[in-house]
């Protein structure tokens, strides 16, 4: 293929998220640089793509054996990520792979050494990667511009019905027959904000984590966590990552990253591309971020290997271990009703925890739990402390490579 060539693209998956990535491929082949050349979905294909459905990815490698997809997209349900992205390396695809890539730890290792003997790349979705921003804030934390930073703060304060928890078999569900979904709020809905975090603190790998310390609630009527405290300390020197994340807000606001030190604050609205700087005068400077999506990012690092990945797998191993640490802890915990208003009627309500925009930012001023700091509706018998494979664990790490998990007493 001419470096200029169009790359030749296969979708699995085109309803739910699907779709945005039908509409963005759009934009990339009218800009000549993708080829839609097949989608796969288990479900009857949309009008438009009934010339080029297949219900499996193995019926469309058939169909385009003398030309086969050069990218294959995976947006799918979270339980079928590693099979199908393990299958498309085997046929030699590079691999688009929706957030969060894998439902367990050991699936990142041995996902990422499929890519390695497939000597293929896989890109995987954190939209906020894309943004500038947090490159931004990741160069001031370790410049020091600031001075000493010891903490990111990930905030996130959404609103979900009972229709989104009931869109889909696995929404909402901590496993499905037998296998893990992981659709909590901090590894699907509010997974971004998470990942960038982790980013600007520099850690990148499971071995820059020494101790993940989570706190999951629910009020929705579901298997996981909608309400949770998440605190990722870091091996070395360097600030922890603080998590206070909810799908039970009374209005949902745009999620935010921040930093702090003596130096002053920079707050990044990732789903904005927006940041404000205040210095240590008050003085508030407001900045406007570059965005490079994700999927044109890949394209381009398939002609030109010198491009590199803005989200590559490797560099998701933090993330996965973050989710590790959330699916090795006991179910969330059910915050009393009394707790809890519900606003609207039928699918369209949604539940409003009391007191939960204090709740959020007093976790995050304090680096601890919500139960640490008082919350009516919260009590220390939900804290965890998850410690990865090969740290000074208590108790002894699992034989299954999943690392400890030891639940706190109040």
């Amino acid at each position: 293929m001419t470096a200029t060539a169009p790359v030749r693209i296969a979708l699995i998956g085109t309803r739910g998220y699907g779709k945005t990535h039908l509409q963005n491929l759009e934009r990339l082949t009218a800009a000549g640089l993708a080829e839609l050349i097949g989608v796969v979905d288990i479900a009857e294909p949309l009008e438009q793509l009934r010339g080029i459905w297949h219900r499996d990815l193995a019926a469309l490698l058939a169909a385009h054996a003398q030309a086969p997809p050069e990218v294959v997209i995976i947006a799918t349900p979270i339980d079928t990520h590693v099979p199908l992205a393990r299958q498309a390396l085997a046929a030699g695809c590079h691999v688009y792979l929706e957030k969060p890539p894998v439902p367990a730890l050991e699936d990142h290792w041995s996902l990422l050494e499929a890519a390695e003997a497939a000597d293929r790349a896989v890109q995987v979705g954190f939209q906020a990667r894309g943004g500038a921003g947090v490159d931004a804030l990741r160069e001031q934390l370790r410049s020091g511009a600031l001075g000493p930073v010891e903490s990111v703060r990930v905030h996130g304060a959404w609103t979900r019905d009972r229709a989104y928890y009931q869109r889909s078999p696995w929404a909402g569900r901590r496993r499905l027959e037998g296998r893990r979904v992981a659709d909590g709020v901090a590894t699907n809905p509010l997974a971004h904000g998470v990942h960038a975090g982790l980013v600007i603190a520099g850690i990148d790998r499971i071995e820059d984590i020494a101790a993940i310390t989570t706190e999951l609630r629910r009020a929705h009527d579901i298997e996981a966590d909608d309400t949770t405290f998440l605190r990722i300390d870091p091996a070395g020197p360097g600030p922890a990552v603080l998590c206070a994340l909810t799908t039970t807000a009374p209005v949902q606001r745009p999620p935010w990253v921040e930093i702090s030190g003596p130096g002053g604050t920079w707050r990044l609205s990732y789903t904005e591309d927006l940041s404000w700087r205040t210095g240590p005068d008050g003085e508030l400077t407001e900045h406007r971020h570059s965005r490079t999506d994700l999927v044109e990012n890949l394209l381009t690092h398939v002609r030109d290997p010198q491009t590199a990945l803005l989200s590559p797998l490797e560099a998701s191993g933090a993330f996965s271990a973050v989710l590790e640490a959330i699916q090795s802890a006991p179910d969330p915990t059910v915050i009393d009703p009394e707790h809890v208003t519900w606003i609207g009627e039928g699918q369209a309500a949604h539940p409003v925890v009391d007191d939960i925009g204090d709740a959020l930012h007093t976790a995050l001023e304090t680096g601890t739990a919500f139960s640490r700091n008082g919350v009516s509706w919260a009590c220390a018998d939900a804290i965890t402390t998850w410690r990865p494979p090969g740290a000074n664990q208590t108790p002894t790490a699992r034989a299954d490579g999943r690392g400890a998990t030891q639940k706190e007493t109040a």
